[in-house]
């Protein structure tokens, strides 16, 4: 049985300190420079809302005398969702770069691909998400996402009777693998 001096709130407020926030992250964002407006690009308030990606390492059953065995199999990515909010023309234009990037990787015309396996750039980037500590320091998490691509550059919802909002576009992309390259316990 546990110990019950460790069911106080003081205990608790030691164990978790000051916490951390979900709003305190960047994106670091890379559009292969052959695609229209490629480019390197640190987006600090455009992504409005993302979440750390998941990881799946799916069981394996092997059924044996009545009984089943769990055996780890293979580590599976699901896509990243992420929520841009849409900067002003003449700062970014983050929506027709995602699509000169998705339109290099299939044309929306001809249906084919500007890319080949020779080509000096892929049509793949790496990402990287910054999870920053309270006093905005050195980031506590910092996840790459390796040969990302977007395949879904989402609508942009237009609307006369919007108002007091800004306008917002959800972008999904696949990527092969992800890795923690650094984690920052001091948060400074």
């Amino acid at each position: 049985m546990g110990n019950m001096d460790d069911l106080t709130l003081n205990k608790f407020k030691e164990n978790i300190g000051l916490g951390t926030r979900p709003n305190r992250f960047d994106v670091n964002m890379v559009i292969p420079g052959s695609a229209k407006g490629g480019g390197e690009f640190t987006m600090t308030t455009e992504v409005a809302a993302a979440s750390l990606p998941a990881s799946v390492v799916n069981p394996i059953f092997v059924p044996f005398r009545g009984r089943t065995l769990k055996i780890p199999g293979d580590r599976q990515y699901g896509s990243w969702n992420f929520t841009v909010i849409d900067p002003q023309p003449d700062i970014q234009q983050l929506w027709q770069n995602l699509h000169g990037w998705s339109d290099k990787i299939n044309d929306h015309v001809t249906n084919e691909t500007d890319w080949s396996p020779e080509a000096a750039d892929n049509f793949t980037a790496n990402w990287t998400i910054h999870h920053h500590a309270l006093n905005g320091g050195l980031p506590i998490k910092e996840i790459t996402l390796y040969n990302c691509w977007p395949t879904m550059v989402g609508e942009f919802a237009l609307n006369h009777s919007a108002a007091d909002q800004l306008s917002s576009f959800s972008v999904t992309v696949e990527y092969e693998y992800f890795d923690f390259e650094k984690i920052n316990v001091s948060g400074g």
